[in-house]
């Protein structure tokens, strides 16, 4: 369902060319579906999608990626640079999967721990580094499959990571430009203050809603919006198909999601240093 908008459903120039070709894509795509989205959009950059030298997509890449979200699990982003910052300096950088594989192997888990892991912590990090040294043809068959099955697989194999984790995953590592977590906070958030303000989308979405309807397990205290049922925020999101995970940074904005925050913690945490082939 297309808003008729007077807003320029064109980039401006200069923030197209900061950021990365199929963003750009994505995000005109996106104001075709609903200029209104514009100041949103342009009122800053996307740190996560900015022009920069592009890591090797290896599976050790994929592998720090993982471990990394599971290092940052209920800790402070400064919390969790500095945990990562004593394991690479106790290993001279990020360990390999294979390298942390071995660590287990030989009955070495204490090294972690002596760099703030917690032991359920290190539990993850085992699962993980096993699952990557004991499947690495078939990870490597996997991570070209579409963005559902990557997420079933991760979920079931690895201690740690739940969907969640491994939608973010599919953005930050993958770069998969069509992920959506209607059950995040503060998507549902930004989504209730969409179709708030847009009442004619929202009809549109509860008309054409389906037999099956998922209650949305989101609560807040303070009751200043309104929850709507997952169903509903996944519909919204599918309007924005194939561009969703674009939709979703917009929802975060919405909601006041610190997304810069989000964007700097992921470009701090994990950087080029973690490359390994």
């Amino acid at each position: 369902m297309k808003r008729k908008s007077s807003i320029p459903a064109e980039l401006p120039a200069d923030f197209a060319s900061r950021h990365i070709d199929p963003f750009n894509k994505g995000c005109k795509a996106i104001l075709e579906v609903d200029p209104s989205l514009y100041e949103t959009m342009v009122s800053q950059d996307f740190g996560l999608f900015l022009k920069k030298e592009q890591p090797e997509m290896t599976l050790n890449h994929h592998f720090t990626k993982l471990a990394s979200s599971i290092l940052a699990q209920q800790i402070s982003g400064a919390a969790a640079k500095s945990i990562k910052q004593k394991v690479m300096d106790r290993f001279g950088d990020f360990p390999t999967f294979q390298e942390m594989a071995a660590l287990f192997k030989e009955s070495k888990s204490q090294d972690l721990r002596e760099c703030g892991l917690s032991a359920r912590k290190v539990l993850y990090l085992e699962s993980l580094a096993t699952y990557f040294n004991d499947n690495q043809e078939s990870i490597a068959k996997l991570l070209t499959k579409d963005s559902d099955e990557i997420a079933s697989e991760l979920v079931t194999n690895i201690k740690g990571i739940g969907p969640w984790s491994a939608k973010m995953f599919l953005v930050t590592s993958m770069e998969r430009m069509d992920i959506f977590a209607p059950d995040d906070l503060g998507i549902a958030r930004g989504c209730s203050k969409y179709l708030d303000s847009r009442p004619e989308i929202l009809q549109d979405i509860m008309t054409k809603r389906g037999p099956v309807i998922k209650r949305s397990k989101i609560k807040h205290v303070k009751n200043n919006w309104k929850i709507y049922d997952e169903d509903v925020v996944e519909k919204c999101g599918d309007l924005f198909a194939p561009y969703r995970t674009i939709f979703m940074f917009l929802m975060w904005r919405m909601s006041q999601t610190n997304v810069e925050v989000m964007a700097k913690r992921e470009s701090d945490f994990v950087d080029d240093k973690d490359k390994k082939a």
